[in-house]
This record gives structure tokens, C-alpha cells and sequence, in this order.
């Protein structure tokens, strides 16, 4: 976990929950999507500013691994990194734990596959130099192969 740079808490909201008393496992898309726009936010300076139509991202890929359902409101939490960047994609890795009186259990592992996307022109685009410094930096390590 210390290779996690990024580290939110989640919201967890009532109507999160299924007839089951867990959080329904299509809401982990959800957290998700919400860590990567906070990893946006933290890291993607005036990520305002973007012009989401001409330098926008498509999700590609998502695979989740749920270990351990949750169960409470409190104490949850979404870890992110960028662990790759490619040509016109890049990967987020993704950590949803609980984690109190210094014990930290795993929820949920995750992985996205991100594509670089212009959609007034409806193609992909390679990975924004500017976004690549910046994760890199962030990140503390290379992230391009």
C-alpha cells in the first residue's frame, strides 16, 4: 500500500447498499470513477481548464477483484496510482480497504485501462506530454514503457 501516492476516503451512502446489507458491486464503479477524478484534481493541475471534448479519456477496461464486501459507512477507503503509460493509453490501479484500529483489510482491487480520446474528431490520440510529467512526477518513478 505505501506505493499509493493518492489515498481518498470514500462517501459511502445509503443507497449504496443492496437487500443483502453490502454495498451493491456495481457502486465500486462509482468509487472508482470518483478516484480518478480527485487523481485528476491532485495531480493534473487545472484539470478545469481541459477541454474534455478535444483532449478527453475513454475507459477501455475495468476489472475488479472484490475480496471482502462492504459492510459500514465508516472508515473505507480508495487508493489510485498510474502504474503504466503507453503510447495512447495509460493504467490506473485502484485499493479500497478498511482501515481502523491500525487494521487494514482489503475490500477490492481494481484496474482501468484509459485511452487518450479527441471526441470532436472520434479518435484516439497519444498520451498528453504534459499529463505524462505530471504523473511521473507525482508518481515519483517512469511511467512509460
Amino acid at each position: 500500500m505505501s506505493d499509493f501516492k493518492a489515498r481518498f476516503p470514500i462517501n459511502i451512502r445509503f443507497s449504496d447498499f443492496d437487500s443483502l446489507g453490502h454495498v451493491n458491486n456495481a457502486v465500486y464503479l462509482t468509487y472508482l470513477e470518483e478516484a480518478r477524478v480527485k487523481y485528476f484534481e491532485t495531480v493534473i493541475e487545472h484539470h478545469k481548464e481541459i477541454d474534455w471534448w478535444e483532449n478527453g479519456i475513454i475507459l477501455a477496461n475495468i476489472t475488479i477483484d472484490f475480496r471482502k464486501p462492504i459492510d459500514g459507512y465508516f472508515n473505507y477507503y480508495i487508493s489510485i496510482r498510474c502504474s503504466r503509460i503507453g503510447t495512447k493509453s495509460f493504467d490506473f490501479t485502484y485499493l479500497i480497504t478498511h482501515e481502523e484500529n491500525n487494521v487494514v483489510e482489503i475490500n477490492a482491487e481494481a484496474k482501468s485501462v484509459m485511452v487518450c480520446f479527441d471526441y470532436e474528431n472520434q479518435k484516439t490520440v497519444p498520451v498528453y506530454e504534459d499529463w505524462i510529467g505530471k504523473m511521473e512526477k507525482f508518481e515519483g518513478r517512469k511511467l512509460r514503457v
